[in-house]
């Protein structure tokens, strides 16, 4: 009766454990490519650090619009005199070096949407190699099941004297390859799974962390105008693109930059009140006005200008080198999907059916005696490559068509 009593009262408490246990199954659902992109925009430590700087930069230009604290000066016993003095910062010096912090401010903000680009095709290039190889896993342990329920058929004909003892031997070595594959694709998958974390910016890795997604072969409307983006590759095609706004701008803030290098020539004037208590100046007043300015006497400033003028040409240089690498990234990328869309499409239509029907046909001649092992052997490798080659173009599509992306900034989604 004891045994009765505890037994029911587990019953009853049964409902109130299962359902904590239950959200902390649905709290590890797999996440879509559209979730894992949010948390990566979030939590990605490139971003993160891109954003900082921008910040940065937003200070530099609240520290060039600042005005110099005026200085206090007091001489004693000449008699006694207080000076106050306070450069007037209205000039082309200002006007340059706000200008060329305000250039430095807009490009960090370019830099911002550049690393968000760049981290968008590799948090989705990360998921679609672990799709890859949660699909290649799946193949091998399918080929492993092949191969374990060929090797249970074998032994029971061995023993019946109807199969000759070295095809038993065979499938056991066959199995054991499969094994070791079996192995290899599960840790294929555990390293896909923690570079996608390292992505999206997870600390601390979960082993458990699974996402939902597929390989097939889609349309995408957002690439329909790829020939003619071929055709009249120009300017226009990566002017958009964060980097080269952002090269494009900081060529600006040199040049501002050298300006402000020639403005140094022009003194800065400032205003001096001076107080003198114990004896009134000349004219009966104790206040005197007057002004004061840096002469370029001993330095003319000609390092700051010759520093300035190779800031341009190493930013002239460097948006150069960024239009080429961009022209090249756009030409590379609109090839390789083109070519990964002719292969996906060709090993998309009916070919994966009739591998899986020449294997059912060929493992039923097998078992009726119809055909030889090295036979039956060709046509499960023949399957399981075909299987994997359209997995891999699958894979292959999607992260070409998101280079494309990335190449020109533009967003392309699944339909």
């Amino acid at each position: 009766m004891r045994f009765i009593r505890q037994f029911r009262a587990l019953i009853t408490l049964f409902p109130l454990v299962a359902q904590p246990l239950a959200a902390q199954v649905d709290s590890r659902a797999a996440l879509t490519l559209e979730q894992v992109l949010a948390q990566a925009l979030h939590g990605n430590p490139d971003i993160r650090l891109a954003r900082l700087r921008a910040d940065s930069s937003r200070a530099e230009v609240r520290i060039a619009r600042s005005y110099a604290n005026p200085d206090l000066a007091i001489s004693p016993n000449n008699p006694w005199q207080y000076s106050v003095a306070a450069p007037l910062d209205v000039g082309p010096q200002r006007t340059y070096r706000v200008r060329t912090a305000n250039d430095g401010a807009l490009a960090a903000v370019h830099d911002v949407r550049d690393a968000e680009r760049l981290v968008r095709f590799a948090v989705r290039a990360s998921f679609y190699d672990l799709i890859l190889a949660d699909t290649m896993r799946a193949i091998t342990r399918e080929q492993h099941d092949i191969f374990r329920d060929l090797l249970a058929a074998d032994s029971s004909r061995v023993h019946a004297g109807a199969m000759p003892e070295r095809n038993l031997v065979k499938s056991e070595l066959e199995l054991a390859k499969a094994d070791a594959d079996l192995s290899r694709a599960g840790a294929a998958v555990r390293a896909a799974r923690l570079a996608l974390q390292a992505a999206m910016g997870i600390a601390r890795a979960d082993t458990g962390f699974r996402v939902a997604g597929s390989l097939a072969v889609r349309p995408l409307a957002a690439l329909a105008s790829l020939p003619a983006i071929a055709a009249s590759l120009d300017d226009s095609a990566i002017a958009r693109r964060p980097d080269v706004r952002a090269a494009q701008v900081r060529t600006q803030a040199s040049e501002d930059s050298r300006r402000f290098a020639t403005s140094l020539l022009v003194p800065v004037p400032g205003l001096v009140l001076v107080q003198q208590r114990d004896e009134p100046f000349p004219n009966g007043q104790h206040y005197a006005l007057g002004i004061s300015a840096q002469l370029p006497v001993w330095n003319w400033f000609s390092g700051e200008r010759e520093r300035a003028d190779a800031g341009v040409k190493q930013s002239r240089v460097s948006e150069e080198r960024v239009r080429v690498q961009a022209f090249a990234e756009v030409t590379a990328a609109l090839d390789q999907f083109r070519a990964a869309e002719q292969l996906a499409r060709k090993l998309d239509a009916g070919l994966l059916e009739k591998a899986r029907t020449a294997l059912e046909t060929a493992r039923f001649a097998y078992s009726a005696g119809a055909i030889s092992y090295v036979e039956l052997l060709d046509a499960v490798r023949t399957y399981g490559e075909i299987r994997a080659d359209a997995a891999t173009a699958g894979h292959d599509y999607w992260v070409s068509a998101y280079a494309v992306a990335r190449a020109l900034d533009q967003e392309v989604s699944q339909p």
